[in-house]
């Protein structure tokens, strides 16, 4: 029994069904507008982005090393897109424009940033041209809550999930692959993302797509320093995602574990 209450508990609180969204005063904590949707609301009063039938990808690392510093900061942003790209099919998603959720508030001003926040309180923040004014290599910014494998939330157990929908002009295999390069060139250093190994650190976009995602906050001005780093994940290898066991969960499973063995000693 006790094998079982641990997952089943983490699998219930993977996915999120509905939105909390905020905008702050300048101060950047008084709250001056918010509303909570759910992605049935979303799907019925919003564009929805994706057709459930084209598959979009995010690029993990690359990991090359080369003597040359320059050189081999160039072969790990990967230009070309042709490495560790197919490996992380995000699916063929459908869900709703970042954009379109920050309208819901009174949307961004050209100095703003927004925070997107998982139930974990993993976080990743984004200037507001990559959200307004993104490139076609970039694409839009969607918080997806459809997967064609695995329906809508909670059974797309990784959404709701933020997915680039970049267009398929540089990869060899023409498909919509939201490449390493392509961060770089749509934004600002301070944005890029990168996984890291001891003192290595390897260019990746699926480090930007955060999971379970549950709160959507604009602050003017808001620094994106000290933000934590995630295991990559796609929705193929993760059966658990970014909400995880928290101790909380293991000591409530192991309590009732406790208690079920010292039942059933006296039932016996």
């Amino acid at each position: 029994m006790c094998c079982v209450i641990v997952p089943l508990t983490a699998a219930v609180s993977a996915a999120t069904t509905e939105l909390h969204i905020a905008r702050f005063a300048a101060d950047n904590v008084t709250v001056i507008n918010e509303t909570t949707v759910t992605y049935q609301w979303m799907e019925a009063n919003l564009p929805v982005l994706g057709d459930g039938t084209t598959h979009y990808y995010h690029q993990g690392p690359v990991f090359i090393d080369d003597t040359d510093p320059a050189r081999e900061e160039q072969l790990r942003w990967n230009p070309k897109e042709d490495t560790n790209v197919q490996e992380k099919d995000m699916g063929a998603v459908k869900g709703t424009d970042l954009k379109d959720l920050c309208n819901l508030v009174g949307g961004m001003a050209p100095k703003d940033t927004v925070k997107i926040k998982a139930t974990d309180g993993f976080t990743k923040t984004f200037a507001y041209e990559n959200v307004y004014t993104p490139l076609a290599q970039q694409g839009p910014m969607v918080i997806t809550w459809y997967h064609d494998v695995e329906g809508y939330v909670p059974d797309y157990r990784t959404g709701m999930r933020l997915v680039f929908l970049a267009d398929n002009s540089t990869n060899p295999w023409n498909i919509h692959a939201f490449g390493n390069y392509d961060w770089h060139e749509s934004a600002a250093p301070e944005y890029w993302y990168y996984y890291r190994q001891g003192d290595e650190k390897y260019p990746t976009t699926t480090g930007l797509s955060v999971q379970s995602i549950s709160d959507i906050l604009i602050y003017s001005g808001s620094p994106v320093q000290g933000e934590p780093t995630r295991t990559e994940t796609t929705i193929a290898d993760a059966v658990l995602t970014q909400a995880g066991l928290s101790p909380l969960t293991i000591v409530c499973s192991f309590t009732a574990c406790c208690f079920l063995g010292y039942i059933m000693k006296k039932s016996g």
